[in-house]
């Protein structure tokens, strides 16, 4: 049965140098599981450090505020919207001036789900997520950004993407095997049906899902409902209630900002194989 959980029903554990962290998701909660995913509050003036085991990678999303990296023999700021990646045994400090929230994503043995990436990785690597190509959905309103891939950030141990649904949007029912699933609401509220059974969604809810477990999703508010999903490891298989409603997904020739993408992906289908491009 799936995990469901608002962020706001957590209590936050409070770190040392003005941070404090919201563990959504960890072996407490989701037995055996293998990623670690906090919502992360640094204060004006705060600080966190952060250390990653030899097979770890870490991906984090700034959500609002500005974020300093420093570590792996780098010093980076990160603004709204930028996306992280860690790798390499980084150690190093987060921090942030005016204060910053963020959303972290760890996967501590990451290579044993892609050992070839595992010593090749950069310590550091950040992408704007604005200049990301924008996909559609081939039977509905659905856009996509990738967030996470072989491509973006050099493994197979974890793809990630970002999904908006207009109001009135409808997903197609289907399972997946083989891999953690898992959903955080950016913002906005709709149903999700887990094996047919409804849930409300809204922002800050965290959504764990487990093998072979159905699930669909129907955005009937009145606002864009938006939300980052993460697979681990990258590679499972997608399986559809209706084989002839698989979801493919096209070029829109635009990035979220409506500028021109920095880079191309090619239509493909959502089954979850690999996909050289992505």
């Amino acid at each position: 049965m799936s995990v469901h959980l608002n962020q706001d029903n957590v209590v936050p554990e409070l770190l040392p140098d003005g941070a404090s962290r919201r563990r959504l998701i960890h072996e407490d909660n989701v037995p055996g599981t293998q990623c670690r995913f906090d919502v992360l509050t640094l204060e004006a003036g705060g600080s966190m450090d952060l250390q990653l085991p030899r097979q770890g990678v870490a991906w984090a999303q700034v959500l609002n505020g500005c974020l300093r990296v420093q570590g792996g023999g780098e010093d980076r700021v990160l603004g709204e919207s930028q996306l992280l990646f860690l790798a390499n045994a980084f150690a190093g400090r987060l921090a942030s001036d005016k204060g910053a929230e963020l959303i972290l994503l760890e996967v501590p043995n990451a290579g044993q789900f892609d050992p070839e990436s595992e010593s090749g990785l950069p310590g550091v690597q950040s992408i704007d997520l604005g200049l990301e190509p924008m996909l559609q959905s081939e039977h509905d309103e659905r856009t996509r950004i990738y967030v996470a891939t072989p491509k973006l950030f050099g493994t197979r141990a974890l793809i990630g993407e970002l999904v908006a649904f207009p109001p009135g949007t409808v997903s197609q029912n289907h399972h997946h095997v083989g891999a953690e699933h898992f959903q955080y609401v950016l913002r906005g509220e709709a149903t999700v049906y887990l094996n047919e059974t409804p849930q409300r969604l809204e922002a800050g809810d965290l959504l764990y899902k487990y093998d072979r477990e159905r699930h669909y999703c129907e955005n009937d508010g009145s606002g864009e409902l938006v939300f980052v999903e993460f697979f681990v490891p990258g590679e499972y298989e997608t399986v559809w209630a209706d084989p002839e409603r698989q979801c493919a997904w096209s070029p829109t020739g635009k990035n979220a900002l409506g500028g021109e993408p920095s880079r191309h992906i090619a239509t493909h289908t959502s089954d979850g194989s690999y996909h050289q491009d992505v």
